[in-house]
């Protein structure tokens, strides 16, 4: 019941479990693309409960939102037998790559694919001690991340987000402040008095090699008098992600290795 728990899945061989999958929201990662097309498409987003249904799901994951009266409620589900499985990552507000890690070693433990969920997490994390190596000794920066905005900047406070851009040196300006909240709104003058030095930006365009949404908010950004001072707008330094990049799933470890040469670049140099 989303994408994020979809790629989890096929990143531990499941794709002959699965009955289908549903809102596809980013494109598939190559790596990814042979398992993918074996499993059945049940809907753009959510699939109704008939729908579902007709596939004789006995177990079904994804984020908390699709088992609320938004997709199919939790409750409805569970009387039909169908167990739910939300990794932690995507409930807790203190929610870590460590959490992450160990919701992907769940599912190992549930379909018997122990061995696989442990190797891409070895994998995964052998990955991130090369590039936090590369990064020892390197000044922390202070970054801001730009949702979108409507009056008010839509950002990230706490969370998995914020944590996971810790791992390599990179300071949400925006943590710490007052809220408790993983993602809500700010105020801009509050930004501006933490002058973050790099804009990391949520690109929602339709396709990863468009970048429209992405340059539209640089500009909107660039065009606000408040912000012109901060060092980020003076420098150009503007960051694109895609959301699925900065939450849980399987994407982090190779995002926080592109983020890193981004946010270093000169001082690696």
């Amino acid at each position: 019941m989303s994408f994020a728990t979809t790629e989890m899945m096929l990143a531990l061989g499941l794709e002959d479990q699965m009955a289908g999958t549903c809102f596809k929201e980013d494109e598939v990662l190559p790596e990814q693309q042979k398992a993918y097309d074996k499993v059945k498409v049940l809907s753009d987003k959510w699939p109704s409960y008939e729908v579902l249904m007709a596939e004789k799901p006995d177990f079904v994951t994804g984020w908390p939102v699709p088992f609320t009266k938004r997709g199919i409620p939790a409750d409805q589900l569970i009387s039909a037998n169908v167990n739910i499985f939300i990794p932690q990552s995507m409930i807790s507000p203190d929610a870590d790559l460590e959490m992450n890690f160990k919701d992907l070693l769940t599912l190992g433990e549930i379909f018997n694919k122990q061995e696989n969920a442990q190797k891409f997490v070895d994998k995964q994390t052998k990955k991130l001690n090369k590039i936090q190596k590369k990064l020892k000794g390197l000044p922390e920066k202070r970054v801001f991340i730009f949702d979108s905005e409507d009056e008010k900047p839509f950002t990230v406070f706490e969370g998995y987000t914020t944590n996971i851009l810790k791992l390599i040196g990179a300071k949400n300006v925006m943590s710490g402040k007052g809220s408790d909240q993983t993602w809500g709104q700010a105020n801009w003058e509050d930004i501006v008095k933490e002058n973050p030095e790099y804009f990391i930006i949520v690109d929602y365009s339709e396709s990863i090699r468009n970048d429209d949404d992405f340059k539209g908010k640089v500009e909107k950004i660039k065009n606000n008098p408040l912000l012109k001072d901060l060092d980020a707008v003076k420098n150009d330094r503007f960051i694109k992600v895609r959301l699925s990049e900065i939450t849980p799933g399987v994407r982090t470890v190779d995002a926080l290795e592109r983020l890193s040469k981004q946010i270093h670049e000169q001082d690696e140099k």
